[in-house]
């Protein structure tokens, strides 16, 4: 374990050395949700969560769904990133006598310290124009799409260029999120279940305009977001193993 935490620490580091990424985790989450905030139209939202309508202003309704969005986009890029640019220190890593799994869990432990600093940056933000009905919650539906979607994008970062990595973690998560699981929206389509964003999404949601949420999204959310970890563990440790 210390050297799981010393693989972190230097992980950390490295991020305080990226200026693109602490600009993104800083300034995106405030230049996102306030531009909704500040471009929503007046009048009133239908809100779908099921089977359950809820009327909500605009104003109130934009900030409440961009939020998770905002924070899945950039953990998913940070993800992406945290894989391209620790390739070579992994590997060095490797090299002085650290075992895969040590490396392994010392990048899962950094992804997982992105993901609340994107919720939680993504929350004071959406605060200004928004009060959800149970805060605990829809952060636990945030942090839980964060976490998600900057999964997709450690396993896009193993397995793909950067380039690709990039526009698929750019593209795919606002067409799941924005798109196809738009509260808004009136007839989504009926694979929009499957992707990564419905479960933890319909958590934030629930929690921002009903104050309660079903445990069974939350279940369903930590069974994808378990098996997304482990392909992408093993994605991870098999290139570790062969590097």
């Amino acid at each position: 374990m210390t050297r799981v935490g010393a693989a972190l620490r230097s992980g950390a580091t490295e991020l305080r050395r990226t200026p693109l990424l602490l600009a993104l985790l800083v300034f995106a989450p405030a230049y996102v949700i306030y531009l909704f905030t500040l471009v929503a139209p007046e009048g009133t939202a239908v809100v779908h969560l099921g089977d359950e309508i809820v009327r909500t202003p605009l104003a109130e309704a934009f900030p409440a769904f961009t939020t998770p969005m905002t924070a899945a986009l950039l953990s998913g890029i940070t993800g992406l990133f945290l894989m391209h640019s620790s390739a070579l220190a992994d590997s060095r890593l490797v090299v002085a006598g650290y075992r895969a799994h040590q490396v392994v869990l010392a990048r899962l432990g950094l992804l997982l310290g992105v993901a609340a600093v994107a919720t939680g940056v993504s929350v004071g933000v959406m605060l200004t124009a928004f009060e959800p009905e149970h805060l605990g919650w829809f952060v636990v539906g945030a942090g839980l799409t964060a976490l998600v979607y900057g999964m997709v994008g450690v396993l896009a970062g193993v397995l793909l260029a950067r380039i690709t990595g990039v526009y698929l973690i750019l593209f795919g998560s606002m067409i799941d999120l924005f798109i196809f699981q738009n509260p808004l929206a009136t007839d989504p389509p009926a694979a929009a279940q499957f992707l990564p964003g419905h479960y933890p999404l319909r958590v934030a949601m629930e929690a921002g305009f009903t104050g309660t949420v079903e445990i069974a999204s939350i279940g369903w959310t930590l069974l994808y977001l378990g098996i997304l970890t482990a392909i992408a563990t093993w994605a991870f440790y098999r290139e570790m193993n062969v590097t």
